[in-house]
């Protein structure tokens, strides 16, 4: 078993490890953290949504940063996770569109969409990105494990942490998504 101290020190150094790249791979920093920032500032003053999907734990986190946005910062935000939503296109689509149709009856141009995958591999969340591509919306991706995953290659913006444990991939993707709520909300507020 490793040891408590070990798992939270490993945890710091996949943290700490973050890269955020545009879509063309250019390594950004914390200036991706602070795109992210002023595009969810723009886009809550324009009147666009925020769409999120995962699956998973990644669809949890889906569902709560889509109610923090809007709660917190007024941003209009959906989350595709209505049990009957899901399988309704899983029988009448397939699986692989659970979140690829919905978007082509919701997204406009401009709107912003954040898929959250630990594998980055996800052929629902990959296609997806695809589709708002095609659509022509904002693609915010966070992605862990392998670095060459599908979904690291597909956004404007690419969150990936090195991790290679679902634990470490989702705490660290929970981290980054209430830094960056929460980075709204101070701009946003003034303080």
């Amino acid at each position: 078993m490793t040891p408590w101290e070990d798992s939270v020190a490993e945890l710091a150094k996949v943290m700490l490890a973050l890269s955020v790249q545009d879509r063309a791979g250019k390594e950004l920093g914390s200036a991706g953290t602070q795109a992210w920032v002023e595009r969810t500032l723009e886009l809550g003053k324009s009147g666009g949504c925020a769409f999120f999907a995962g699956n998973g734990a990644s669809a949890s986190m889906a569902s709560h940063f889509s109610t923090d946005i809007a709660k917190n910062a007024q941003v209009r935000s959906m989350v595709f996770t209505d049990p009957a939503l899901i399988t309704c296109i899983g029988n009448d689509f397939s699986y692989e569109d659970c979140y690829a149709e919905p978007l082509s009856w919701h997204l406009r141009p401009a709107d912003m969409v954040v898929l959250i995958s630990s594998s980055g591999n996800s052929p629902n969340i990959v296609k997806a990105a695809k589709r708002a591509r095609e659509l022509g919306g904002q693609i915010i991706t966070l992605s862990a494990m392998r670095p060459d995953n599908a979904l690291r290659q597909l956004g404007d913006l690419n969150f990936y942490i090195p991790a290679d444990t679902y634990g470490h991939a989702e705490t660290g993707h929970a981290a980054i998504l209430h830094h960056w709520v929460d980075a709204v909300i101070q701009v946003k507020t003034g303080g």
